[in-house]
């Protein structure tokens, strides 16, 4: 076999585990243990899910034609670097089966069923954050390049300590998952912007804000993007001669050649 065709092949392997381990999120519920903490919590696991399926996209691994896809086999560069990002979401796999069988020893420990009631996102949410959450959903599962969520009973994690391990943990290994290829490292800056302004549209509250401020521990790349939409959305110049006149509400970009008050 020669080495492009071995490559061919192991890029579809890694696509095939990359669809898997972007499954494992769609399975964790959370129960209703956390409490105050579900939506923040929801929206950790949401995040992690969308960073892992950007880090994909930036690659190519969701392409329909992932064999003849000339642009993945240029962004793997090696069999190498495939073998060490399959281990890595192998790895992120095996921490969802272990919290799994943790969250089953936990169930069969408890006898009062009403401590292992669950939420659900799209309910108990507020609702922007009941949109936010199914925006990051949404993008995380297109970019898969299977048709549809395989069917698997959920599963619900109960302790925070657990679930903050299972966030730190994944958070590491998708770190080395994008050191692996840091020459993709424009591409996912590029689908961070296309991200906040997806996530942005529509959206009222303060979700934005929660968000922003977990990414500031586990995607930096996305807080990085959220940070300069601020900026950009808040940046207003006043400026001009024999313009009178006020503003009332929300502008994006620049405004140029208007005063405010009363003219002299």
């Amino acid at each position: 076999m020669t080495e492009a065709a071995g490559l061919a092949v192991s890029a579809v392997a890694l696509a095939s585990l990359f669809n898997n381990t972007i499954e494992c999120f769609e399975f964790v519920q959370l129960g209703c243990t956390f409490g105050k903490s579900f939506q923040t919590s929801q929206l950790k696991l949401d995040n992690a899910r969308l960073r892992l399926s950007r880090w994909g996209k930036s690659l190519g691994l969701d392409d329909q034609d992932v064999r003849e896809s000339t642009s993945l086999k240029r962004n793997l560069a090696s069999k190498e670097n495939v073998g060490q990002a399959e281990a890595l979401l192998g790895q992120i796999v095996e921490l969802f089966v272990e919290a799994e069988g943790v969250s089953e020893k936990y169930k069969s420990r408890k006898a009062p069923q009403g401590s292992l009631a669950v939420y659900n996102p799209q309910t108990d949410l507020d609702p922007s954050g009941a949109k936010l959450h199914e925006k990051m959903r949404q993008l995380s599962i297109e970019r898969q390049n299977c048709s549809g969520i395989r069917k698997k009973a959920k599963w619900a994690l109960y302790q925070e300590k657990q679930f903050r391990r299972l966030i730190e943990d994944i958070t590491d290994l998708v770190d080395g998952l994008e050191n692996l290829f840091p020459a993709a490292q424009p591409s996912r800056r590029q689908l961070c912007d296309a991200e906040v302004s997806i996530l942005e549209e529509g959206l009222e509250g303060e979700a934005m804000s929660v968000l922003k401020d977990i990414t500031a521990a586990q995607d930096k790349l996305l807080e990085q993007a959220i940070t300069e939409s601020g900026a950009k959305s808040y940046h207003i110049a006043f400026s001009g001669n024999g313009n009178c006149g006020f503003q009332l509400g929300h502008n994006s970009g620049t405004i140029s050649g208007i005063t405010f008050g009363r003219d002299s």
